[in-house]
């Protein structure tokens, strides 16, 4: 997410740019009041840009991996949205409105910059390593770097293997040398970087030989580090406790603390601006379609396990009696079919703006779950109670990377999001999540049955009987409710 912040930012600095140079061909003069009146179409549109290009994903490391007709696609119309950000504020105030001349020049200027500067990315994200090696000790080891082969593979110009002295692989992955070897300098590869496993440290020779070629300028990767980055998520199985505590000392204390209350309060109050049609309509629908109370009302835990009762539109019909622990499934007996389009467009969740204001719950953090199942959920999954730690949130990463969750095995996916989340958690992500909100409920929801890269590797993970392998049971003793 910082790659992403970086290019936001740097897209954001090149729409001002353009538009002081085409000022100044327009007018044969560095006029900065002039651009300091054009300053609020300027300043959507440089919005605007980044926000467009996040969607549609040319922010990622991955980059290179997406169609070229796509990247055009979307860069085009990033262009386009600059373009109806300053027509829109030139015809809301006739004052800011720029002038064709200057529009003439900069628009050229913008899209020049913004190509060279993601053909730059592109070309960066294809040569981001010349040589990547992966550490193997045993024949568990060379089972996972098969794996890891179809991933990292692709991301340098050599992938291959570095072994100890003590095993010789029989995979038909090249192989680059022992450790000694690359060490002592006999080994005639260029190395880079090396991937490699936490248990790989509790052998105190190899160990030390990771350190010295660490200070011979070698990247040494941990796995769980490598998942983050390409996949923006991180395995339960190679987390541990050590894991867990530098992740808390990377994260944002002054904004969480801090920017980020502040910001729940304005744009809670933005959104019940701008929402409170689409709240009233989804009212009158629920009228319409079920008898009963229009609030849902529901205890779930907050930060540290507190109890909070969560506010949302209700989706379903009345229940004859209590129901309390149980989850929700595609296919709830008890959803109405206008309940369904409101939860898949995230209309029912408006209400939880009023628990953000309160304090109880913030914009982005991990879902709020019941009480009951955060008792099974934590007695199944490892480090499920950590999730705890933070606001939950009424969207997240977890939310708008995976479909809304009927087993155990769904909460410990969404766990892995929700970890990551809190390790990386800081402005620019929030605003990130934000947008990826926007293009969610544009889709129509998150898709269940989709086989992501991470997916894959997971799956290839949890069946190679490597580390803390985590036995997850398919669901709890009932599958429905109000949960989701």
């Amino acid at each position: 997410m910082r790659w992403a912040g970086f290019l936001s930012l740097l897209d954001f600095s090149f729409v001002w740019i353009s538009f002081f140079v085409g000022i100044w061909i327009r007018f044969d003069v560095f006029s900065i009041p002039k651009l300091a009146g054009y300053a609020p179409a300027v300043l959507l549109a440089s919005l605007a840009l980044p926000a467009i290009l996040y969607i549609g994903g040319l922010y990622s490391v991955r980059t290179s991996t997406t169609g070229l007709p796509l990247q055009v696609r979307w860069l085009i119309l990033g262009i386009v949205g600059v373009i109806l950000s300053i027509l829109v504020v030139g015809s809301l105030d006739f004052s800011a409105r720029v002038g064709r001349g200057v529009m003439f020049w900069s628009l050229p200027i913008l899209l020049i910059l913004v190509s060279l500067r993601h053909g730059a990315c592109v070309r960066k994200s294809k040569e981001r390593y010349h040589t990547y090696l992966c550490m193997v000790c045993d024949a568990a080891d060379e089972k996972i770097v098969e794996m890891l082969f179809s991933f990292w593979g692709k991301q340098a110009k050599r992938f291959g293997i570095v072994r100890s002295s003590s095993y010789l692989p029989e995979s038909t992955i090249p192989c680059m040398g022992t450790i000694e070897e690359i060490t002592n300098g006999r080994s005639s590869q260029r190395l880079d970087a090396i991937l490699v496993r936490d248990r790989h440290f509790a052998d105190p020779d190899v160990a030390r030989f990771f350190r010295r070629l660490r200070y011979h300028g070698v990247d040494i990767i941990p796995l769980s580090d490598a998942c983050e980055d390409t996949f923006h998520v991180v395995p339960i199985e190679i987390i541990s406790d050590a894991w867990l505590f530098r992740a808390s000392n990377q994260s944002q204390l002054f904004y969480v603390r801090k920017l980020k209350r502040l910001s729940d309060i304005l744009f809670s109050f933005l959104f019940l601006f701008l929402l409170a049609p689409f709240f009233a309509i989804g009212c009158l629908l629920v009228k319409c379609a079920s008898p009963g109370p229009l609030i849902f009302r529901q205890v779930r835990a907050g930060r540290f396990g507190n109890a909070i009762t969560v506010l949302k539109l209700r989706t379903m019909h009345v229940a004859k009696g209590k129901e309390e622990g149980k989850w929700a499934t595609a296919e709830e007996a008890r959803l109405f079919p206008v309940g369904r389009i409101l939860r898949q467009f995230r209309v029912d969740e408006i209400p939880q703006l009023i628990n953000v204001l309160r304090g109880e719950m913030s914009f982005v953090g991990p879902r709020p779950e019941q009480m009951v199942l955060i008792e099974e959920l934590a007695k199944e999954i490892p480090f499920y109670r950590e999730r705890l730690l933070i606001q939950p949130g009424i969207t997240g990463w977890a939310q708008v990377n995976y479909p809304y969750g009927a087993s155990i095995e769904d909460a410990a996916r969404k766990l892995e999001y929700d970890l990551y989340y809190m390790k990386h958690m800081g402005l620019f992500f929030d605003f990130f999540i934000l947008l990826e909100t926007v293009k969610t409920i544009l889709s129509g929801g998150v898709r269940r049955g989709g086989d992501t890269d991470y997916l894959k590797f997971r799956k290839q993970l949890a069946g190679s009987g490597d580390v803390n392998d985590l036995e997850i049971p398919k669901t709890l003793a009932s599958a429905e409710g109000n949960s989701r």
